[in-house]
């Protein structure tokens, strides 16, 4: 699935200098000095069987929650979180500790601005549009949902919070891609 290609894609970027980095955290991580590219597509290979089994298996999960009562309890539904999160974060550990006890961290991570210049050279003004409509029809979903009841409470605002910031990542790469063509 190219979707989860993408995600796994974004864990890598180039330094100024040009050497290449892997981020394990995100953007607000220090990147860890990929010394070539067979290490590359080694880390590139298993963040993505990773995010295949964990995010894949999450997304299968999804249609049967409502059966759990999750959704409606806000304590359930955030404990279930973060015991998905520590969850995949350990699992994702394990899986690259190998590697990434034998590099070393860059001495500095990359500027925001860098972070997300790269991820809107990456990708046409229009596919940088889709992100942030895709991530506002999430943010509208859950607000409908709340607003309707359609949807647990603790589900409908973790939904809106996480994809508004998502929305906002999406929407700071095609300013970005837009103020850089002018």
């Amino acid at each position: 699935m190219r979707y989860f290609a993408y995600m796994a894609e974004q864990s890598f970027k180039t330094a100024p200098g040009g050497e290449r980095l892997f981020y394990d955290g995100g953007p607000w991580s220090r990147p860890y000095l990929i010394p070539d590219s067979e290490t590359e597509q080694r880390l590139y290979r298993k963040v993505l069987w990773s995010l295949r089994i964990m995010l894949g298996g999450l997304i299968v999960a999804i249609p049967f929650l409502p059966m759990t009562k999750l959704l409606d309890h806000s304590l359930y539904f955030f404990a279930y979180l973060v015991a998905i999160t520590a969850v995949f974060w350990l699992g994702r550990k394990l899986v690259l500790m190998s590697d990434l006890r034998h590099l070393q961290r860059a001495p500095a991570k990359l500027p925001l601005r860098a972070f997300f210049a790269q991820m809107a050279d990456k990708h046409s003004t229009r596919a940088l549009s889709f992100g942030v409509v895709g991530c506002l029809l999430f943010v509208t979903i859950g607000v409908l949902g709340l607003l309707l009841g359609d949807m647990g409470k603790p589900a409908a605002i973790f939904s809106v919070g996480f994809f508004a910031v998502c929305a906002m990542a999406w929407s700071y790469a095609l300013y970005l891609k837009t103020a850089n063509a002018s």
